[in-house]
C-alpha cells in the first residue's frame, strides 16, 4: 500500500514549545492566613486593651500609686509562734560587795585597787579604841556577874543547910514532947501529976508542934525564895554575855576578810583615814559568776515572771540563760531585770559589757502569723494593705502575739493572702494603692 505523506507548513514547524514556560500553581489560601493573622492581632490587642484598661481603671481608682521597690511585701501562713522580746544588756557580776565600816576608827587598808583576793584573805583593819575599851569594860562586868552568882549559890547553900537543921531541931523537940505527954498521961491516971502539970505538957506538945510545922514551911519558902533569885542573878548573867559577845563580835569584825575570791573593784577609803560607822570601804567583784543587767519594755512587764528561759548571743554564739530578777518599778518606761546562765558562763566576760537577749515568753502552735514588719506600729496594729493584683487594698485586722520576728493574726486575713509589712505611715490614710513595678 503506497505510503502518504503529510505536508508539514513551514509556519507551524518554526513556533517552539512552550514547557520551559509552564509552572506549578498552588492553590490561593492567601486570604484564608491573612484573616488568621488579623483575628490573632485583633484578639491581643482587645487582651492588651482590656488588661491596659483594667489598670488604668486600677490606677484611677487608687489614691495612691508606688513602686512594689518601694515596699516589703510578706504572705500569711499558719505554724508555732515563739512569743520573744529582744532586750540589750550589759554583763554584771553576780556577786559583787560592798564592804562597810563596822564601827568608828582609823583604817588600815592591806590591799589595793585591782589586786586579786582569796576568801578569808585581810583585807583591812580598823582600830577603834572607844569599842575596843567598851569590849574590855563589858567583858569585866561578866566575871563580876559570875562571881557574884557563884557567890549567892554558896550562900543559897548555907541558907538551906540551916534551914534543914531548925527543921530536924524542931523534929527532935516534937518527940521529945510526944513522950513527955506520954508520961503525963500515965501519970495522971496514977495521980503522981496535978490535972494543971498534965494540961501544961499539952500545951507544950501543940506548941512544938506548931515550931516544926512553922520550920518546915519557912524552909520550903526560902528555898523558893533562893531558886528564883538564883535564877534571876542567872538571866543577869546570861543577858550580859550576849553583851560580851556581841562586843568581841564587833572587835573580830575590825579587821576585814574578803568573803569571796575575785578582785577589789575599788577603795572608797585611803589609807589610815578616819572612818564612821556603816560608811563604805571597798568593794569587790566575782570573776567567776557573771549576769546580764537588762532593760525590758514596759509593755512587756505584765508577761514577765522568774525564770523564763533566754537566749543570750555573744560573738555569733547562743547560750541558755534565764530570767533571775525583776525590778517591781518601772523607770523611763523599762523594767529592769537579771539574766543569769543555766549550763555555762561564756568565757570572756568583761565587766559592763554589751551583749544581746532574747526573752522566750511563750510559745503557741498552728497559730495564723505573718512576718513582723514596721507596719505594726504605723498601723497601730490594727490596719494591712492586702495585694489584690497591682493593688493594695486597706483592711481592718487584729493582732495577737508578737515577737521579734512574727506577729499572730487574730482576724482580718487569710492564709495566703500577701500584705505590705513595710511602713505604711505614708499611705495609711488612703483606702487603695497602686502598686507599679
Amino acid at each position: 500500500m503506497p505510503k502518504k505523506f503529510m505536508t508539514v507548513s513551514p509556519s507551524i514547524s518554526a513556533i517552539k514549545d512552550t514547557s520551559a514556560q509552564d509552572r506549578l500553581l498552588k492553590p490561593k489560601r492567601t486570604a484564608s492566613v491573612k484573616a488568621w493573622v488579623f483575628a490573632l492581632v485583633g484578639m491581643i490587642s482587645v487582651t492588651l486593651l482590656v488588661l491596659l484598661f483594667d489598670k488604668v481603671t486600677q490606677l484611677f481608682n487608687s489614691d495612691l500609686s508606688i513602686s512594689k521597690r518601694q515596699i516589703q511585701i510578706a504572705k500569711v501562713e499558719k505554724g508555732n509562734l515563739q512569743r520573744d522580746v529582744a532586750v540589750q544588756g550589759r554583763v554584771v557580776a553576780a556577786n559583787s560587795p560592798t564592804l562597810f565600816a563596822p564601827s568608828n576608827g582609823t583604817i588600815s587598808l592591806r590591799v589595793k585597787a585591782g589586786e586579786k583576793v582569796n576568801q578569808g584573805d585581810l583585807l583591812a583593819v580598823i582600830d577603834s579604841p572607844e569599842l575596843k575599851n567598851q569590849y574590855e569594860q563589858q567583858k569585866n562586868q561578866l566575871e563580876e556577874l559570875e562571881l557574884e552568882y557563884e557567890r549567892q549559890k554558896i550562900q543559897i547553900k548555907t541558907a538551906l543547910l540551916d534551914n534543914q537543921q531548925r527543921i530536924e531541931m524542931a523534929k527532935v523537940d516534937l518527940e521529945l514532947a510526944q513522950k513527955n505527954i506520954q508520961r503525963a498521961e500515965l501519970n495522971i491516971e496514977m495521980k503522981v501529976i496535978s490535972q494543971v502539970d498534965y494540961e501544961t505538957q499539952h500545951a507544950e506538945l501543940e506548941k512544938i508542934k506548931l515550931q516544926h510545922k512553922h520550920a518546915i514551911q519557912n524552909a520550903k519558902l526560902q528555898k523558893e525564895n533562893y531558886e528564883f533569885e538564883l535564877k534571876a542573878r542567872q538571866f543577869q548573867m546570861e543577858r550580859q554575855k550576849y553583851v560580851v559577845a556581841d562586843l568581841e563580835r564587833q572587835v573580830n569584825e575590825l579587821e576585814l576578810t574578803s568573803p569571796i575570791t575575785g578582785v577589789i573593784g575599788s577603795l572608797m577609803v585611803d589609807e589610815k583615814d578616819s572612818v564612821s560607822q556603816n560608811s563604805e570601804l571597798l568593794t569587790l567583784v566575782d570573776l567567776t559568776a557573771y549576769e546580764i543587767e537588762v532593760s525590758i519594755p514596759e509593755t512587756y512587764a505584765d508577761d514577765l515572771g522568774v525564770g523564763l528561759a533566754t537566749e543570750v548571743t555573744l560573738e555569733g554564739k547562743s547560750y541558755v540563760g534565764e530570767l533571775a530578777a525583776i525590778s517591781p518599778e518601772v523607770t523611763n518606761g523599762q523594767v529592769s531585770g537579771r539574766v543569769k546562765f543555766v549550763d555555762s558562763v561564756p568565757q570572756g566576760l568583761r565587766q559592763n559589757q554589751r551583749i544581746s537577749s532574747r526573752i522566750l515568753i511563750e510559745s503557741r502552735n498552728d497559730v495564723l502569723k505573718v512576718r513582723r514588719g514596721s507596719f505594726v506600729e504605723t498601723g497601730g496594729g490594727s490596719i494591712a494593705f492586702v495585694l489584690e493584683g497591682d493593688v493594695a487594698v486597706k483592711r481592718p485586722i487584729q493582732l495577737g502575739a508578737r515577737s521579734i520576728n512574727e506577729v499572730e493574726v487574730i482576724s482580718g486575713l487569710d492564709v495566703g493572702e500577701e500584705i505590705i509589712v513595710s511602713s505604711i505611715e505614708q499611705f495609711n490614710q488612703s483606702q487603695q494603692i497602686y502598686l507599679s513595678n
